[in-house]
């Protein structure tokens, strides 16, 4: 029977640990938490299905407040980090990793950050209900190239398309908000709507065609990407909710990750459970995913805030998690 193994537990953070990022190659993982730190882990060999990890590095000193994001660039050579003293931090690791610059304008905490496929574009997102576009000059210097104003509350969190210039946002407001440029202005081309509560996490699949939300109504949405005309590629995409899985998690889902090369789904939220999705049907009218491995208690009576699958497909179905109790925790799925 498929099942979770747990592999490792990595304790140090003296808060609750709220996002949990592995770099590009998937040999490193960094935890930011509520005792303003980020710490960086590495597994022994190189390899994190080894139980034995080592913290190797502490970001600390420069923000005020919580840590509430992480994210490694996709050169895994910068971190970007999101914090309730609203700013964004970008550390560059030359020997070890140093606050290179300060990305500041929004009014409230710094909710979410993220990078572009390339690397040359950072998005960030706010509780002041705005989305800021930067892009990377240089490793230090970063211009606001826009700032989107569409969301009418909270915003949550920001996501990349896995190859294209596309950024999904969704917060408090129960939507999902598709941001694409044109004519060297940003714009909202599409509003996704169903969702009966805040959206706390939105991931594309490895195409990006595919889009999963996670939300405080208990449920995980799957949107699908369509050109509004075949013939025309510059032409806006729509998206539509193709299912929508529930009755699985029993309060509010936090986080959810897209495996980029299985293609497994995991969620984690309030319930403090973990749930694995596989998808049992490849037929797009009929797309259907299923619960194939759960963990109750995954991180003892604590709310998850975070889940995310490695990025390398030679360690297999390994993610990690962080939550509450201030721990980051690495399991593998065994199929």
């Amino acid at each position: 029977m498929p099942r979770l193994e747990l592999i490792a537990e990595l304790e140090g953070h003296e808060d609750r640990v709220w996002q949990v990022s592995w770099n590009p190659n998937g040999t490193q993982l960094a935890s930011c938490s509520g005792d303003k730190t980020v710490r960086i882990w590495v597994p022994d060999e190189c390899n994190p299905g080894k139980a034995s990890w080592n913290c190797v590095g502490l970001l600390e000193g420069f923000h005020e407040r919580t840590i509430r994001s992480v994210q490694y660039s996709p050169s895994g050579q910068v971190i970007a980090t999101g914090s309730f003293d609203g700013t964004t931090g970008i550390w560059d690791k030359s020997e070890k990793f140093d606050c290179v610059a300060t990305l500041e304008g929004h009014e409230n905490e710094v909710k979410s950050v993220a990078w572009s496929a390339t690397g040359s574009l950072i998005a960030t997102c706010s509780r002041d209900k705005s989305v800021w576009i930067w892009e990377a000059a240089s490793y230090d210097d970063f211009e606001c190239l826009a700032v989107l104003q569409e969301h009418s509350q909270d915003v949550k969190t920001v996501k990349w398309h896995p190859s294209e210039e596309i950024l999904a946002s969704a917060g408090y407001d129960d939507t999902i908000k598709i941001w694409e440029e044109q004519d060297d202005d940003w714009y909202c081309t599409a509003t996704l709507e169903g969702h009966k509560s805040t959206v706390w996490a939105v991931d594309f699949d490895s195409r990006g065609d595919r889009l999963v939300s996670a939300s405080d109504d208990k449920t995980l949405r799957i949107w699908k990407r369509e050109k509004l005309t075949k013939d025309d590629d510059c032409n806006p995409s729509s998206w539509r909710c193709v299912t929508t899985l529930e009755g699985y998690h029993k309060r509010a889902i936090y986080s959810v990750s897209w495996s980029k090369h299985h293609g497994h789904l995991v969620s984690g939220g309030d319930d403090n459970t973990i749930h694995i999705y596989a998808e049992t049907s490849l037929v797009d009218t009929e797309i259907q995913f299923d619960v194939v491995a759960t963990v109750e208690g995954a991180h003892g009576v604590h709310d998850i805030n975070s889940v995310v699958w490695n990025p390398n497909e030679e360690f297999g179905y390994i993610f990690a998690s962080g939550g509450d109790d201030g721990i980051v925790r690495v399991w593998q799925y065994i199929p």
